[in-house]
C-alpha cells in the first residue's frame, strides 16, 4: 500500500506547523493546525471541534425535521427509523467527542418539541414525561434518549473500553495480544453492567416522582414481552405494523393517556372511557380479544403437537364429586385449547384455558403479580380437578394482561412451546421466544385498540332493516347464478 500524499493530512499543533512544513516541503502532504475530520469525528483544536459538531447538529436537525413530517403520517415507521438507525449517528459522536452537552441542546430541543409531538400526536411533554420516554423500552420508556443527559457518560464508557488500545498506540506497540483483547472484553462487560444499573436507578428515581396511574403504567410496561411491539421492526408481511391512529392509541394505552377523538358515550349508553371500552361486552370485543390469543396459541401448538383442538368439550360427570363451589360440573363445559404431547407424554392430553384481563380495571387494582395469581387460582378452582380426575390430563391456566404480560403458568407454557418450536426448526430458543412474545403482543394490542375504536354493533344488527329475510328471497325471487 502506497499513501497518496495529496490525500494525506498532517494535523499538528500551531507551534509545530512551521517545522512540519519544512520537513514535508518536498511532498504534497497537506498540513493544518486547526483540524480535520477523521473516521467521522473531529481531530484538532477546540474551535474546529465545536464548528464540526455544530455543522453535524444542524444537518441532523434538518433530517429530523423531515423525519418528523413523515411521523405525522407514518409514526410507526418513523419511530423504527429513529430508534434503529438515526439515533446511532448521535451515539457515535457522543462516544468520540467529550464535553458536547451544550452543543447538543438544539438537537434535544428539536426532538422534544418537534419529533416526539409529531410521533405521538400530542403537545410537547413536561420534563418528567420526557425523562420517562428517554428510558429503554424494557423499563417502560420509548428509547428516545436525551442526549444532553447521556452524552458524557457515553464518552467515558467508550474511553474506558478503548483504553487498552490507546495504551498500545501510545507505546507504539503493534502486538494486539490476547491480554489486550481480554482487557477490552472485561471493560466492556463492566461498562455494560454499570450502565444497566445506572439506568435502572434513574428509572426508580423517576418513578417515585410520577403520579400513581403513570407508575402503574410503568410497571405494566416493564413486564417481559410488553414492549415487543415497540422493539420489533414494522414489517407488514409479518403483521408487525400499525397505522398512525393505532400506533398513537397504543402509546396512549401504554401510558394511561386518553386517546384523541373518542366519543362521549359508548354504544351501550354508558359514559365513554378507555377502561369502560376495554371491558364493555357490547359488540363482543373482549371475546374477540380472548379468541385472538386462543387461536394464535392453537396455531403455534399445531406445529409441535398432535390432536390439537380448539374449544374441546369435557366429558360429562357420572357421579364424580368435585370439591369447591366454583368447580364447573355442568355438562357441555369446554376449555379453550387441548393438545397431546405438549408436556412430554405422547398420549397425555394437555388442556389450556385462557383469560385476558384488564390490569387497569377497578377489580384488578392490586399488585400486578397478585392479579395474575388471583386469575390463575380462579381458573384452577374451576377446571383443574375435573381435568385431572375425569379427563386424566393436565390443566394449565394461561392468564395474560392486555398490555402483554403473562402469569407464571402462561410463562412456563409459552417457554415450553418456544423450546419445542426451536428444537423442531433448529433455531435459537431466544429468537423463537421473542417471536412468540411479539405475536402475542400484537394480537393483544390490536384487540385492545379495536375495543376503543371498533363499532360496537352486534352481528346482524347494522342495517338489518335494509335487508329482507334471505330465506324468503331465495324461495320466491327465482335467483340463479
Amino acid at each position: 500500500y502506497f499513501a497518496n500524499a495529496a490525500k494525506t493530512w498532517l494535523v499538528t499543533k500551531e507551534r509545530h506547523a512551521e517545522r512540519a512544513r519544512k520537513i514535508f516541503a518536498d511532498t504534497a502532504v497537506n498540513i493544518t493546525f486547526s483540524g480535520r475530520p477523521y473516521l467521522g469525528a473531529p481531530l484538532g483544536s477546540s474551535e474546529f471541534t465545536e464548528q464540526f459538531v455544530q455543522e453535524k447538529v444542524n444537518n441532523w436537525i434538518s433530517s429530523l425535521s423531515l423525519l418528523s413530517d413523515i411521523a405525522k403520517a407514518q409514526p410507526h415507521a418513523a419511530y423504527a427509523a429513529f430508534t434503529h438507525g438515526f439515533v446511532h449517528k448521535f451515539s457515535f459522536l457522543c462516544r468520540s467527542i467529550p464535553d458536547v452537552t451544550t452543543l447538543l441542546k438544539p438537537l434535544e430541543e428539536c426532538i422534544s418539541t418537534i419529533f416526539i409531538p409529531a410521533l405521538i400526536g400530542r403537545p410537547p411533554l413536561n420534563e418528567d414525561t420526557r425523562a420517562l420516554l428517554a428510558l429503554p423500552a424494557r423499563l417502560g420508556g420509548l428509547g428516545i434518549s436525551n442526549l444532553t443527559h447521556s452524552c458524557q457518560a457515553m464518552y467515558l464508557s467508550s474511553s474506558r473500553i478503548s483504553m487498552p488500545l490507546t495504551s498500545l498506540i501510545s507505546m507504539q506497540q503493534d502486538d494486539y495480544s490476547y491480554d489486550c483483547i481480554a482487557a477490552q472484553l472485561k471493560a466492556k462487560a463492566e461498562v455494560k453492567s454499570l450502565h444497566r444499573r445506572d439506568v435502572e436507578d434513574a428509572a426508580a428515581v423517576l418513578k417515585a416522582k410520577l403520579p400513581a396511574d403513570l407508575q402503574r403504567a410503568m410497571d405494566l410496561a416493564q413486564e417481559r414481552g410488553a414492549s415487543s411491539w415497540l422493539t420489533s421492526l414494522p414489517i407488514e408481511e409479518f403483521g408487525f405494523t400499525l397505522h398512525k391512529s393505532a400506533f398513537r392509541d397504543a402509546i396512549a394505552l401504554r401510558y394511561g393517556w386518553s386517546p384523541v377523538n373518542t366519543p362521549s358515550h359508548c354504544s351501550c349508553g354508558s359514559q365513554f372511557s378507555v377502561q369502560h371500552a376495554l371491558s364493555c361486552p357490547k359488540g363482543g370485543f373482549p371475546t374477540l380479544r380472548h379468541n385472538e390469543v386462543r387461536d394464535l396459541t392453537a396455531a403455534l401448538m399445531t406445529e409441535v403437537c398432535h390432536d390439537v383442538c380448539v374449544e374441546p368439550h369435557l366429558q360429562p360427570l357420572t357421579g364424580e364429586a368435585l370439591v369447591g363451589a366454583s368447580a364447573i360440573s355442568a355438562d357441555g363445559a369446554r376449555l379453550d385449547v387441548a393438545a397431546k404431547g405438549f408436556w412430554g407424554g405422547r398420549h397425555e392430553r394437555a388442556f389450556f384455558d385462557i383469560r385476558v384481563f384488564n390490569p387497569h380495571a377497578q377489580s384488578n387494582r392490586q399488585q400486578i403479580p397478585t392479579c395474575y395469581r388471583k386469575h390463575e387460582s380462579c381458573k384452577k378452582r374451576a377446571y383443574e380437578q375435573r381435568v385431572r380426575e375425569v379427563e386424566h390430563g393436565s390443566f394449565t391456566p394461561l392468564v395474560l394482561s392486555l398490555t402483554g404480560g403473562m402469569g407464571s403458568s402462561a410463562t412456563v407454557c409459552y417457554k415450553r412451546l418456544a423450546s419445542l418450536i426451536a428444537q423442531k426448526r433448529d433455531q435459537p430458543y431466544s429468537s423463537i421466544m421473542a417471536w412468540v412474545r411479539c405475536c402475542l403482543n400484537f394480537a393483544l394490542l390490536r384487540s385492545s385498540i379495536q375495543c376503543i375504536r371498533g363499532a360496537r354493533s352486534s352481528i346482524g344488527q347494522v342495517g338489518k332493516d335494509m335487508l329482507p329475510p334471505v330465506d324468503l328471497v331465495i324461495a320466491e325471487a327465482n335467483l340463479s347464478v
